[in-house]
């Protein structure tokens, strides 16, 4: 007995081994939420150094806040001695707002009984500059006792708001170090 002719579609597919895959399937969608779990870490450590930053900012500009009060109290000096004229008031007003100044930023033991030279070297190592030392702001040192003081106050009311910006103890530390 003879075969049966071979059906001419199941051979080819038996010699074909591909014929007998399917189609590609695509993947589903990704979902974005819930997100992994690195995310939520990095989302977590955004979070805390971003408290962190407000934090700081917030206690950065309570600290600076006599800075500022300092600076409106120098520009109403200015606005006063403009109407007034009156140098010799000036310099005395001037001299107990930088001492004010002073003693809140610094230890008391170190400032309060600071006067002449010794004051006006504080102020510069504070800044660590020369601003007080040499130039108009010297009148510091015995303007007051002078009753015939004649002052630049426009480059006093500068280098006053540069010193109430500036000052630091780590300039102080510096010094005091460099010194011993």
């Amino acid at each position: 007995m003879a075969a049966a002719p071979a059906q001419p579609g199941i051979m080819q597919q038996q010699a074909d081994p591909l014929a007998r895959l399917r189609d590609i399937h695509q993947p589903g969608m990704i979902e974005t939420w819930p997100p992994a779990p690195g995310w939520w870490i990095l989302a977590g450590l955004a979070l805390v150094a971003l408290i962190a930053l407000v934090t700081w900012l917030f206690l950065h500009w309570r600290r600076n806040r006599y800075r500022r009060e300092a600076l409106k109290e120098l520009a109403a000096l200015e606005g006063h001695w403009q109407a007034n004229g009156d140098d010799a008031a000036y310099l005395q007003a001037l001299q107990k707002l930088l001492k004010r100044v002073a003693l809140t930023a610094f230890p008391r033991e170190q400032v309060a009984s600071l006067t002449g030279e010794a004051w006006l070297q504080f102020l510069d190592n504070s800044t660590n500059s020369h601003d007080f030392s040499i130039g108009e702001a010297e009148a510091l040192i015995d303007g007051n006792y002078r009753p015939d003081i004649s002052i630049d106050v426009p480059a006093l009311q500068i280098i006053a708001a540069r010193w109430i910006n500036d000052h630091q103890r780590e300039f102080l530390l510096k010094n005091a170090g460099a010194a011993a």
